[in-house]
């Protein structure tokens, strides 16, 4: 006989107590302890077993070996998983609502600056968009648009706390996140959960010896894709054509190039070729910093993190940083008490995009002229911008903007998220639970924009300012609980008061200063400032039951009574009921002989669920105080006035949610399908209602006057593969949507927007009942008039000599529009509805497996069916005015170049060639390879020993994000924000290598 000993690790390499250690058909054996170690008296001939419920076993002969150390992985096909749900927790074979969940092990895969990021592609039913722009929260609509003017966003509830900012939280604090899709999960949070909910729920501390994880990365990033735009030769001759064509002068500059850039230089414009995007795009580092320490025991535990996280964006001077700390502890107080904490603290600065002359950066770097250089010493602020009519239309140096309109507009925050709770166990199944919550915000924007003058553009006197927002919400939950079992009958219960306020405090103020030496507003000129305050409370009344038969039939139903102060007496309570119902069929005597499924659950919602997301007054008449002067013979006195009309029948948005699931699992949960098809529909849609000019509001009041529809179809498939050192996991994602407004106002009320200078100055989306929300509106194309006898022929189709079909400046080379209403003349009763910025379906595939010591992880993701009115293809090739444009213009039509689809070059665009139409609408659809990621672990038995058992993990990894989309979009990325492409900030492909390290 002889000691062998040894440590063994969960799957993610932390010391395991608890595990029972085995010696194979004897009745010996013992338990690891604490720090994961074990000890035995064993011989040479006997086979260990290291099992744990709802762990594999492995089995390990001794033989020679004096140390044996092992890992155990979860054996996926024999848990029940436990998922968060709205006040509680739940089996999910018990779930009778469409809920999704995402872990720990999901969101480090690939390094996600929020945790939203992370749910892109892998939730079906929940659409994310991106932006690369630091620092920027993505848009996430869960299953559709839920409203028109007010927030269609989901309420995130961090921990118990509802609130927002999910930037704020370091994702590695993540332990899990649950997507509440339907109203059997999402009513119970009432009045806010119209448009979905999300839950966070951050780590906790684990019992036994003091665990220490290090994660750490560091990368690049670069746009993945420029445009062709005009050099300096190219645009000379388009800008020389552009003008001649209207009658305009060409800028005396073409045919004088060899004057020097700026007096005194030695460089003249011929030698000048400046690419604004190479210019202006550039490598911007990332790293990310956090320290986990974890530990305790079965009584006291606790977490601890501290993480620093660092964005330079694509652009110069984007950037966004966060450094966090976070506390969790949980305690127990003999056998019926409990209490404990969670606390994060975090500070946010950030830098965003600056825009000039009402245009994104983007824009203004695709118009900007070829031949200008950069810089220019001899102008204040030394940039210089191109004369107004000598170069170009209206220019703007971007490398200025960045200078003198952004860099010194910074944003910083700070954050105090926390939850302190006290539970009661009085019996096993009743205890009572109090939470006290608070989320406190502290906003500080402070801007300066410094003296310059480019010889285009000034500015005389520095402007500066400071605007400081506080909020702060509390909320107090009282909790009871009942969860019992009778025989074959299982029920819970949960009855909850909560009390929620909130309120929110600003400060702007702003003045001059007559040099750029001094940032700070004490001691401005013409300072001015205003401060306002806000509050807003919301008392709740909540009740579910959970009923089970003999884990075969469930049923669940659910109420809350929402009492909200932003509505008028008589409209503050609203109702918002649910029920479910579940059928585990695999769970019939008649399924017992189909071994191969694991889990067959039919499921079907209902449920009403509401949407407060309004000011905290519109209800209320608006009163401008002591804002205005009034003449009372010779005197001027100070008086207010009512600026918005109020409306006391103002009430909630409601949403009545159906739906019915499928879950399926196949030979022992290897193979996973659930299914959805849901409906939900909004009525009371708060809407501004215009009020006659006659009237004197500044403001028109909300009103719900209007319906509408979300109806689709979710699919989540799953594949799971262990076989000897090759361990796979495949997971896929699809879902549709299709939306539509049901009524609005009036039948004939239509919301219209998007309408832009830069655009040709027509409005762009409509919402109309009948079709999808903001859905785009303008012309068809029918091709190029290729000569004047095809003109004549058009103006002569009404048989009236004397009316046009298109405009009287309408020449060879215009865009011939499509008459659709067959009045033979163009004009805005020939507009139809040219598409939705709403994909048709969504769809996201993931791969992640190990083979020994490496592991892999792949993820694409995509959209179809969409469509995006291309802004940047409007500047492109739009050729209003003499700015730059892309190479596309070089195809411009011409009597010897009339195979073409790009109109004639003409300055001030006569017969309207950028209108609204389809000639701008690209295809949106795309696929992306969004992660890459490749690690290596060393093996823990060789790392115990060349650390001294110091450290027990070490992976080194590489990832990268975006490296490859596959699209037809011709801008500079199809990820676009409500389907407008205004010059988006586009998506950047990272880079990057990471150590995870695990530390005793």
């Amino acid at each position: 006989m002889a000691q062998v000993r040894g440590v063994v690790k969960n799957e993610n390499g932390e010391a395991f107590q608890g595990v029972n250690v085995a010696v194979k058909g004897a009745n010996k054996g013992t338990i690891t302890d604490a720090s994961g170690r074990y000890e035995l008296s064993v011989s040479q001939e006997n086979v260990l077993v290291f099992s744990f419920l709802g762990y594999k076993p492995i089995e390990k002969k001794v033989g020679n070996q004096k140390e044996i150390n092992v890992s155990l992985e979860l054996d996926e096909g024999l848990m029940d998983e436990v998922i968060v749900v709205g006040y509680g927790t739940q089996k999910k074979t018990s779930l009778t609502g469409a809920i999704s969940s995402i872990t720990n092990k999901d969101l480090v895969t690939q390094p996600v600056i929020s945790a939203t990021q992370a749910m892109q592609g892998r939730v079906a039913g929940v659409q994310v968009v991106n932006s690369s722009s630091p620092g920027t929260e993505p848009t996430v609509r869960i299953r559709g648009i839920g409203s028109i003017s007010i927030s269609s966003n989901p309420l995130y509830v961090i921990d118990g706390v509802p609130g927002g900012g999910l930037n704020t939280i370091a994702p590695n604090d993540i332990e899990s996140i649950e997507v509440l899709k339907d109203a059997s999960a999402s009513a119970i949070y009432g009045s806010r959960a119209a448009n979905g909910v999300v839950l966070i729920t951050t780590k906790k501390g684990k019992a036994g010896k003091l665990n220490i994880t290090v994660d750490s990365y560091i990368g690049t990033q670069q746009v993945w894709k420029t445009l062709d735009l005009l050099n300096s030769a190219e645009y000379i001759k388009y800008g020389t054509a552009l003008l001649t064509a209207s009658g305009q002068a060409v800028p005396g500059r073409f045919s004088n190039m060899n004057t020097p850039i700026y007096p005194g230089a030695t460089t003249t414009f011929a030698q000048t070729e400046t690419d604004w995007q190479d210019v202006m795009f550039r490598n911007g580092p990332i790293h990310n910093n956090q320290i986990g320490i974890s530990g305790g025991t079965d009584k006291s535990k606790f977490y601890l993190s501290i993480g620093n996280f660092k964005q330079n964006g694509v652009l110069p001077f984007t950037e966004y940083g966060r450094r966090s700390i976070r506390l969790n502890t949980d305690h127990s107080i003999g056998k019926y008490i409990s209490i404990g904490q969670t606390m994060m603290v975090s500070n946010d600065t950030r830098i965003g995009e600056g825009s000039a002359g009402g245009r994104s950066l983007v824009m203004n770097i695709m118009r900007m002229t070829p031949y200008w250089p950069v810089n220019d010493p001899t102008k204040i602020g030394g940039f210089s911008t191109t004369a107004q009519g000598l170069d170009a239309t209206d220019p703007e140096n971007p490398m200025r903007i960045v200078n003198q309109e952004q860099k010194d507009n910074i944003n910083r925050s700070y954050k105090v998220l926390g939850t302190l709770y006290a539970e009661i166990k009085f019996t096993n199944w009743l205890k009572y639970k109090f939470t006290m919550g608070g989320d406190y915000a502290s906003n500080i924007n402070s801007t300066f924009s410094p003296i310059y003058d480019d010889g285009n553009r000034s500015r005389p006197t520095a402007s500066l300012g400071q605007s400081r927002g506080q909020y702060f919400s509390s909320v107090f939950t009282n909790q009871l609980s009942f969860d019992k079992s009778f025989g074959r009958h299982s029920i819970s219960a949960t009855a909850v008061a909560e009390k929620q306020d909130a309120q929110f405090k600003s400060i702007s103020i702003s003045g001059q200063r007559p040099d750029n030496n001094i940032k700070e507003v004490q001691g401005a000129s013409n300072i001015s400032g205003t401060t306002s305050t806000t509050e807003s409370s919301l008392i709740s009344y909540i009740g579910r039951v959970n009923y089970e038969f003999a884990s075969r039939y469930l049923l669940s139903g659910s109420i809350r009574r929402d009492g909200s102060s932003k509505f008028a007496p008589g409209k503050k309570w609203g109702t918002f009921p649910s029920v479910s119902a579940g059928w585990r069929i695999s769970e019939e005597s008649f399924m017992k002989d189909l071994q191969a499924i694991s889990e067959l659950k039919l499921r079907a919602s209902y449920g009403v669920t509401g949407n407060n997301s309004i000011g905290d007054y519109d209800w209320q008449p608006l009163i401008s105080a002591n804002n205005t002067n009034y003449s009372f013979g010779n005197a001027s006195q100070l008086g207010s006035y009512f600026n918005g009309l109020g409306n006391t029948g103002l009430s909630w948005e409601e949403t009545i949610m159906k739906n019915i699931g499928l879950d399926l699992s196949l030979f022992n949960n290897k193979i996973t399908l659930t299914t959805e098809v849901y409906e939900r529909k909004t009525d009371g849609l708060l809407l501004s209602v215009p009020l006659p000019q006659s009237l004197g509001y500044s403001s028109s009041p909300l009103a719900n006057v209007g319906s509408m529809q979300n109806r689709g179809f979710e699919l989540s498939l799953g594949y799971r593969l262990d076989k000897n050192d090759l361990k796979s996991t495949i997971t896929g994602t699809f879902d549709l949507v299709r939306n539509k407004v049901l009524s609005l106002a009036t039948p004939n009320a239509t919301i219209n927007a998007g309408a832009g200078a830069d655009f040709g100055g027509f409005d762009i989306v409509r919402t109309e009942a009948g079709q999808p929300f903001r859905s785009f509106y303008g012309w068809k194309v029918a091709g190029i008039f290729q000569s004047e006898a095809e003109i004549s022929a058009a103006n002569a189709i009404d048989g009236d000599p004397k009316s046009l079909y298109q405009t009287s400046n309408t020449r060879p080379g215009d865009i011939k529009f499509v008459d659709l209403n067959g009045d033979g003349k163009i004009d805005a009763n020939d507009r139809t509805y040219l598409g939705s910025y709403l994909p048709k379906f969504s769809y996201g595939l993931n791969y992640a497996g190990t083979y020994k010591n490496f592991d892999f992880a792949v993820f694409f993701q995509g959209v179809y069916g969409n469509k995006i009115y291309n802004g940047t293809k409007v500047i492109g090739q739009g050729m209003l005015r003499l700015f730059n444009a892309t190479t596309d213009v070089l195809n411009a039509w011409t009597p010897t170049n009339t195979n073409t689809d790009v109109p004639r070059a003409v300055s001030g665009d006569p017969s309207q060639n950028t209108r609204t139409s389809d000639r701008f609408l690209d295809n949106g659809s795309y696929l992306r390879l969004k992660n890459l990621t490749i690690g290596y672990t060393l093996p823990s038995n060789k790392l115990s020993k060349i650390t001294n058992n110091v450290l027990t993990k070490a992976r080194i990894y590489v990832t990268s994000q975006n490296l490859l989309t596959i699209t037809k979009y011709s801008g500079y990325d199809p990820e676009i924000n409500g389907g407008i492409d205004t010059g988006t900030y586009p998506q950047a492909r990272t880079m990057t290598i990471g150590l995870n390290l695990g530390l005793n």
